[in-house]
């Protein structure tokens, strides 16, 4: 059987990338990593000794905001397999080989998405179905270092991540990687998720590190729920508020006040043309 290629797509930001060299394994000749690297000076427009390798390509990038990155990379990938990645993870050859079998199994598969395991002593990163599942809406908060894809699936469908979220955005720091699942599912996609874990990453994450009633966090909920369900948001955040008012009120939270940031998020997105 010849031998399917897969793209490791790594974002990193500013002196970060001396981080990247925790992410390689060895050289493996069905594996080349492409490395996005956003600087805000040009004191951090270098590339470290240890990526000079054959198998890593570094394209760097004048800004900040991860989903840029992460655009720029799906449109540098020329594997058959696309895999995204931060410069805080850590991967075996076993997680590399689990994603490209279940590609090389099944022709259909575009999307594949897998766990994330957390180091020892450690909770679970998140709550995951404990079977294989085909996905036809989103069972959970999906994180974009669970996501891999067949290059040409997505290239063909002109599917990116929505540049209005992510982190490096001042509000919209978040919900970036269940919109482009999302929008991989409005295309009719073949998208799976397979309970096997394919990379290691700490436990925390910025959007869990943010409070559960912060106000970023109420922003990016309305924004993403309409960006994903359009006008639907509206009833939608007003149903949350009335089912959530004992929660609010248990916390010390004015109800109307987060029914307002819900609602002033959804419109944002909704009357604001998306841009790429």
């Amino acid at each position: 059987m010849p031998i399917m290629k897969l793209n490791i797509l790594i974002s990193t930001y500013n002196d970060r990338i001396e981080q990247v060299r925790n992410v390689l394994l060895d050289y493996r000749d069905d594996v080349t990593y492409i490395v996005t690297h956003q600087y805000t000076d040009s004191v951090y427009k270098y590339i470290p000794e240890e990526l000079k390798r054959e198998d890593i390509f570094v394209y760097q990038i004048e800004g900040k905001g991860v989903t840029k990155s992460r655009n720029k990379a799906i449109k540098l990938a020329n594997g058959e397999i696309g895999l995204f990645s931060d410069d805080d993870v850590t991967y075996t050859n076993q997680y590399i080989d689990t994603v490209i079998n279940y590609f090389k199994r099944d022709d259909s598969l575009d999307v594949a998405l897998f766990k994330i395991k957390t180091p020892e002593g450690y909770p679970e990163y998140k709550k995951y179905p404990q079977t294989a599942l085909k996905l036809k809406t989103l069972p959970f908060d999906v994180g974009t270092i669970e996501i891999s894809f067949r290059v040409k699936s997505i290239k063909s469908s002109n599917v990116l991540f929505d540049e209005r979220f992510g982190a490096g955005q001042e509000k919209l720091i978040g919900a970036d990687e269940s919109i482009f699942i999302s929008d991989c599912l409005k295309k009719e996609m073949n998208v799976w998720f397979f309970p096997e874990y394919i990379v290691e990453h700490p436990f925390e994450s910025t959007i869990k590190k943010l409070p559960k009633y912060d106000i970023r966090r109420i922003y990016v909920l309305g924004a993403s729920d309409a960006r994903i369900n359009g006008y639907l948001a509206i009833p939608k955040a007003i149903y949350a508020t009335i089912r959530q008012l004992p929660q609010l009120v248990k916390h010390k939270k004015n109800a109307f006040a987060y029914l307002y940031t819900r609602l002033k998020a959804s419109f944002y997105i909704l009357f604001n043309k998306k841009t790429l």
